[in-house]
């Protein structure tokens, strides 16, 4: 019965390069689909590579969102600057003139050549594509030795939680990827080369400087279990808890990573994210909300019922790391965005966590579990797109390669809402 579910098993077949090539030119979202249908084959995943540099290149700047905005327009000033000042990018690592090194890089390297942000965020889409498909083709090669309902559905909702649309504010998205990427062979094959890949998320976004001590602690103190678990408890009855060390983390390192951190947890900015909270509409936090604790049931759930579908070592050390991960999270969420922006990662793992967990269960029915995630997790996935959908260009949809750079940018919110 799990073969019945195979995508290789779907109509929609086609066998060579030439074929997509020929589709993808006279329509590219078919071929984007085709390419899905088909994604056991290598040149599919090509297909749906391009289709997301295809996506940058018709990303729809306006109502996208202040840093993409700030993006276009950093990439026009950047143009005026000479060469030499290539190296004052890459000397300001973490000193006063940049906190961030990644995303001044790259638009150092693309003003060289234009001034037209679509190639910019093309650029973009291209490094984005590369860790995102990386990361969700983890999860597939296991899937395709059993498939099934429950854990298709998981995988599904791992690709919509940081999906391309996430491309307008780069910077946490990227790094997320990369982190993730690097932290998953850290995590579950103890291999300490990928800890360079997770390390580098830091040049991307200088959060994840505190995330990676995370997974360097975990690293070395390996799966203690009876030390993580209290401090899971603690991280929910005393989340102010850790506070002073990242505080003084904050002033060791100095300079503008001290700034950030100040400014993120003053007091007037602390209640200016909470008035903005109580002012979002009520779905936009209820699914992220809905999901971490549909999270943390079936973690549990699946702890006390089923750990012996979840024995082997790499599932072992991924929950380890889950209880330690989830403590951060908890520790950081006194800090506004902060530890919000970390709970987004935490999905991805406890997302692999369950997707592991259902692979080894018998039965292709859908489980229980999946039936009360379902709603959190469609209604989070909603939000992802409708916010990303201020940036989707509605001609992306239409037959002729080219035709969206031909014409005024419409988005698809523009459409619908």
């Amino acid at each position: 019965m799990n073969k019945a579910i195979s995508s290789t098993s779907l109509p929609i077949s086609i066998s060579n390069s030439l074929h997509y090539l020929i589709l993808f030119l006279l329509w590219p979202f078919l071929a984007f689909i085709a390419a899905i249908v088909n994604y056991t084959q290598k040149d599919s995943k090509k297909v749906v590579y391009i289709f997301l540099i295809y996506y940058g290149l018709t990303f729809v700047l306006g109502d996208a969102g202040v840093d993409a905005e700030r993006y276009a327009s950093v990439l026009k000033q950047t143009a005026s600057l000479p060469f030499s000042d290539f190296f004052k990018i890459v000397g300001g690592l973490y000193t006063d003139t940049t906190v961030d090194i990644v995303q001044p890089l790259v638009t150092f390297i693309v003003s060289r050549f234009t001034t037209n942000s679509s190639i910019l965020f093309a650029v973009w889409a291209a490094i984005f594509g590369f860790f995102y498909l990386k990361s969700i083709n983890l999860l597939h090669d296991r899937y395709r030795e059993n498939p099934g309902w429950n854990a298709l559905i998981f995988m599904a909702f791992f690709i919509f939680v940081m999906p391309i649309t996430t491309l307008g504010g780069i910077r946490m998205p990227l790094a997320t990827w990369v982190f993730f990427y690097g932290a998953f062979h850290v995590i579950l094959y103890r291999d300490p080369r990928y800890l360079l890949v997770a390390l580098s998320a830091s040049l991307i976004h200088w959060s994840f400087i505190s995330a990676n001590i995370v997974l360097i602690i975990y690293f070395f103190a390996g799966n203690r279990n009876l030390i993580y678990i209290p401090i899971v408890v603690l991280s929910f009855i005393l989340p102010r808890l850790l506070v002073p060390a990242f505080e003084s983390i904050a002033f060791t390192l100095g300079g503008p990573l001290q700034e950030r951190y100040e400014g993120y947890s003053s007091e007037g900015y602390i209640q200016g994210m909470q008035e903005s909270f109580e002012g979002a509409p009520w779905f936009l936090t209820l699914g992220s909300d809905l999901c971490f604790y549909f999270f943390i049931l079936a973690i549990i759930v699946i702890q006390l019922t089923s750990r012996n579908l979840v024995k082997e070592k790499d599932e072992r050390n991924l929950f380890s790391f889950l209880l330690l991960f989830l403590s951060f999270v908890n520790f950081s969420k006194v800090i506004p965005t902060f530890g919000g922006r970390f709970q987004d990662t935490f999905y991805l793992f406890a997302t692999l966590y369950v997707f592991l967990y259902f692979l080894k269960k018998l039965g292709n029915k859908i489980n229980f579990l999946t039936l009360i995630g379902l709603f959190p997790m469609l209604l989070f996935s909603a939000v992802m797109l409708r916010v990303g959908s201020v940036s989707i260009n509605a001609w992306l949809f239409t037959p002729g390669l080219g035709l969206p750079l031909l014409v005024p940018g419409l988005s698809i919110a523009e459409i619908l809402f």
